[in-house]
Formats: C-alpha cells, structure tokens, sequence
C-alpha cells in the first residue's frame, strides 16, 4: 500500500506575508462569512504554503483564511508547506489551485501569468498545456492585462479598486484609465453605474464633451447620460447624431448651471470669476458663429424631423 503524507507544519502565522495576488477581490462579505466559519468550525480548508529556497514563505491557497487568522490575533496554525525551486511552478501552482474553486479572477490570473511569461521558460502555448488550460484562455486574461493601465492594476492590487470595476475601464483608452479609475474611487461610484459611463464613453455617437465630462466628472455625466441620447438612428449620419447630441448636452448643461444661479448668493460665485468669464467667451464666440450662418429658430422646409426634445 502506498501512503502519502501531508506535509503539515505548526508555523508562526506572522512569518507567513499575505499574497496580494490572492486577496484582490475578496469582498468584505466573503471575509466576514470565512471568520464566522472559523470561529465555528476552525481552520476547515487548509492554508497552502511553498517555501522557497531563501526559507521564506508564500501562500498558494487560503489567503482569505490566513488574513482572517492574524486579525483574530491567532499566533500558529498548522499549514501544508510543499518546496517550489522555480518562480513560475510558484505562480502555475497558485492558478491550478484556485481554479478547483474558482477563487482568482481574471486580472489576477493575467497578473501571474504574465509575470510567468516574463520569466522566458515557456511560450503562452506552453503554458497552456501544463495548465490544462486552452491558448484563448491564457490569451484573454493576458489581452486583459495588456489593455489595463499600470497605475490602475496597482490600484486593483492595493485593493482600490475591485477587479470588475477594472475590467470595464480597461475597455477605454489606456492613456485616460487612471484619472477616470481615481475619479470613480473618489465618488464611491458603484460598478453598475462604471458600466453605463464606460458604455457611453465607448459607443461612437457619443459627443466628445461629455467623453471628457466622463473622465473627469462621472457623477454630472451619469446625470447628462439619461437624458442625451447615444444610440445611433437608423437612417441618419453619424455626424448627424453627434451633433444633436452635443446640442443636448449644452441645453442639460445649462439648465443644471441655472439652478445654481438661482440659489446660490452673488458672492459664492466670485471664486469661478476666471472660469464663468471663459465661459461667458466662448458662448459669445458660439453666437457669433449662429449668426455667421443665419441659423433661425424656425423650421426649414427641408427640415426631416429632428429629435431634440425628446
């Protein structure tokens, strides 16, 4: 008969450093379920160690669980500890394990598996092989990471951010990722709403006023969203959307100022004298330009139907 033996090992729970990799997405809900669990049942599901050669030690499996255990100020715990000699099997053994109960998502798994590639032992095709995994499997997750901006994977590492959320930003351009990633973070604004502005940043009829108010002011342009249409009309011009579109933005811009005109006392206004004055311009600039063309407000006779109050 055949026996295999665990290697278990009584280890100080400080010793062992939280893997990042493992704790991004963990919610507070998640945390809290596994601490009742334990408290209950105790250290049900094992914690997964490696150690490396330098005698140091990482977490494959259980992170969840290990983090638990030093808040609830546990000194030792028995662990599984298995020897990994070579960085990438570290990072191959973590995906392999996760992926039992699907614990990763998929800008974790892109994370180590680019930082696998790096190392230069193996091809994507390779990889995929030892992981059992497809090549459009590794490919996407990798695509993923690829598209994401740095700044913002690390605020997804330090937990700034929660992968979902991420995983619509990356779909903007990456040049612009961070500063709507710290604006989303700033307003506490949810994923459902991420998905709607990310939406609206992406579709092409969007005009590029509200792309900026976007990016720079999610909260106003949630509110500007609903009421400016961004779906193309079938039968009109591209050009001819946006344009409609950016004309309902202006008359929802300007009746949002006009609230605050109307409640706020003179003074409070001073502090925006620079920035009321370049507005107060460029409006003149844009009557001057209606009047250069002789638009009136009446309806032409080859006007076709236009939307704008809708």
């Amino acid at each position: 008969m055949k026996i295999i033996k665990y290697p278990i090992k009584e280890v100080d729970i400080k010793t062992i450093p939280e893997n990042r990799m493992l704790g991004i997405g963990i919610s507070g809900t998640q945390r809290a379920l596994c601490k009742k669990n334990i408290k209950q049942y105790g250290l049900v599901m094992p914690i997964v160690t490696v150690e490396k050669p330098s005698g140091t030690m990482m977490v494959l499996k259980g992170n969840n669980e290990l983090s638990v255990l030093k808040e609830m100020k546990v000194d030792k715990a028995d662990v599984f500890v298995t020897k990994i000699q070579s960085p990438d099997d570290i990072g191959k053994a973590i995906i392999l394990l996760s992926s039992l109960r699907r614990e990763l998502n998929h800008i974790s798994e892109g994370l180590i598996l680019k930082e696998i590639l790096n190392l230069g032992h193996c091809n994507q095709k390779e990889l995929a092989e030892q992981l059992m995994k497809s090549e459009a499997w590794i490919s996407k997750r990798l695509s993923l990471v690829e598209r994401l901006n740095d700044n913002v994977a690390a605020m997804v590492t330090d937990k700034a951010l929660c992968p979902s959320i991420a995983q619509n930003i990356a779909r903007i351009p990456k040049d612009r990722q961070h500063t709507f990633a710290m604006n989303i973070y700033a307003n506490r604004i949810p994923k459902s709403m991420v998905e709607r502005l990310v939406s609206a940043y992406t579709d092409k009829n969007t005009p590029d006023a509200l792309k900026e108010e976007i990016i720079n002011n999610p909260l106003c342009a949630m509110e500007n969203i609903s009421t400016v249409s961004i779906k193309s009309t079938r039968g009109k011009l591209d050009d001819d959307v946006k344009f409609q579109n950016a004309l309902k933005l202006i008359l929802n811009v300007i009746r949002d100022i006009e609230v605050f005109f109307a409640v706020w006392e003179k003074k409070k206004f001073f502090k925006y004298a620079s920035l009321i004055q370049a507005v107060e311009d460029s409006v003149k600039k844009f009557l001057t330009l209606l009047k250069y063309w002789e638009v009136s407000p009446g309806k032409p006779d080859s006007y076709e139907g236009s939307d704008i109050n809708d």
